[in-house]
């Protein structure tokens, strides 16, 4: 399974069924494997047996919440199977309970916040997607919108420079650009954030590749919210609010939120 992992993160999707299904040959019983071989086909459009295999998928996630597993499915993943707003909104709940036992280890001391406000608004968006990648593409130009006047803006990459015009363009309109791909630990990357005074920052990974939730697990800021990046619930006690529209997230769904 440790091979599958490899090539299916490499992208080598058709290596990665071959040994997917060579590990469940060896050991039938094995959800995370299952879990992952069905995310592979999906990917490669293989639509064999998709019913059964999604019945089955469904029954491993039911059983594993039930006993208060982490799920095999990843909250990202969830979206793309026939599961229920509940299922997924739990999925998404355990991921984020695991993020707050990986800071429990660092024993850091709650951040304070001096909620007075003096000054300007601090916004500090957080992404590992400052590139060229999707969320860049739509949001090129929000750093630079923002009201200077009121608004003081920092942009914390979670990935290096790809040398791209999306991550210059970004890196030059925003008031601070912070490279925290070379800080790899959680705890000093938010002691970083904290240190730079943010009132509201703002996760724009959610569950997707690149993510580093354990900083707002951390909480370096009063007010966490969730935009663009993740159409899902965090599931998260350490995220405040959901910035999205009734079309993605549809009023009568907000209690699965």
């Amino acid at each position: 399974s440790n091979l599958a992992s490899i090539h299916k993160d490499s992208g080598n999707i058709p290596e990665a069924i071959q040994s997917y299904r060579t590990a469940l040959k060896l050991k039938p019983d094995f959800p995370d494997a299952y879990c992952n071989l069905a995310h592979c086909l999906q990917i490669v459009c293989d639509w064999t047996d998709y019913e059964s295999r999604m019945k089955k998928l469904v029954s491993i996630v039911a059983d594993q919440l039930e006993k208060n597993r982490l799920p095999s499915v990843h909250p990202h993943h969830s979206m793309l199977y026939p599961l229920s707003h509940e299922f997924r909104k739990a999925i998404a709940a355990r991921h984020a309970n695991l993020c707050l036992e990986k800071i429990h280890v660092l024993h850091k001391h709650p951040y304070k916040f001096n909620l007075e406000m003096k000054g300007r608004l601090k916004v500090g968006y957080v992404s590992s997607d400052f590139g060229n990648h999707p969320t860049s593409h739509l949001m090129q130009s929000v750093p630079g919108l923002h009201e200077r006047g009121k608004v003081e803006i920092f942009c914390y990459a979670l990935s290096p420079d790809d040398g791209t015009t999306f991550r210059s363009k970004i890196a030059r309109e925003a008031e601070h650009f912070i490279d925290l791909s070379q800080i790899s630990c959680n705890g000093k990357a938010a002691d970083r954030i904290y240190a730079d005074g943010i009132h509201v920052l703002v996760n724009m990974n959610g569950y997707t590749k690149g993510a580093r939730n354990e900083i707002f697990a951390l909480r370096p800021a009063p007010v966490q919210v969730m935009w663009l990046g993740y159409p899902g619930t965090s599931g998260a006690s350490f995220m405040d609010y959901l910035i999205t529209d009734i079309v993605t997230s549809p009023m009568e769904l907000s209690n699965q939120y």
